[in-house]
């Protein structure tokens, strides 16, 4: 089971050569933030922002504050933070400090299968985003009713508990939210990553959120 320590750990070496290693998201990340439709003045919620690989695909004219466990993921995202108005904050993703119904759009990429907790850390971006707010959600899952096969089960074994996660089910995590869904969207890579586009209902997840 991953912890926060762990994690701080294993993503102060990432940190190194994790934007090689993810490069070839670089087009969902921009597919992903073109559903967030962002208006000048939009404030931005960037849950779990790792080295600031979304920065470029961030309008200057929004509002943005980027939240991290990693100190050594946080300093190579503000190199990145140019001319952009971006806030950069060291912050736990299972307990956001900010107040309820904060900001108009959240993002989380690649964070729900890295968290030791995927529900408790959706439920607070639930509660940081404004009633009506749009959230987007881009990760590896298996959402099958079969188990992943054998290669997916060993890898999950070895990176579960440092990196990543393989076969977190992204419908059951949702189910303990009051987030709507309004999009899903499969990505390739062999139909473990996939996009969401949610909303955040009226009048839901404005609490303090739930343990698990």
């Amino acid at each position: 089971m991953a912890t926060n320590t762990g994690l701080r750990r294993a993503y102060s070496v990432w940190a190194i050569f994790y934007d090689s290693v993810v490069r070839f998201l670089r087009g969902s990340r921009r597919r992903s933030l073109a559903l967030l439709d962002l208006r000048p003045g939009d404030s931005v919620l960037l849950v779990g922002c790792g080295t600031g690989a979304d920065f470029e695909f961030l309008p200057g004219d929004v509002e943005v504050t980027a939240v991290d466990i990693t100190p050594a993921m946080l300093r190579r995202a503000a190199a990145k933070v140019g001319d952009r108005r971006i806030r950069i904050l060291e912050m736990d993703a299972m307990d956001l400090r900010f107040p309820a119904n904060t900001f108009d759009k959240t993002v989380l990429h690649l964070i729900l299968a890295v968290v030791p907790d995927p529900v408790r850390t959706l439920r607070e971006a639930e509660r940081a985003t404004k009633p009506n707010g749009l959230l987007v959600v881009l990760d590896k899952f298996w959402n099958r009713p079969k188990p992943p096969p054998l290669p997916l089960r060993l890898a999950n074994a070895l990176l579960g508990g440092y990196v990543t996660a393989v076969d977190r089910n992204f419908p059951a995590i949702l189910k303990q939210t009051s987030l709507e869904m309004l999009r899903e969207i499969p990505l390739g890579f062999g139909g473990l990553y996939l996009l969401y586009l949610l909303r955040k209902r009226a009048g839901g997840g404005d609490g303090v959120a739930r343990r698990s």
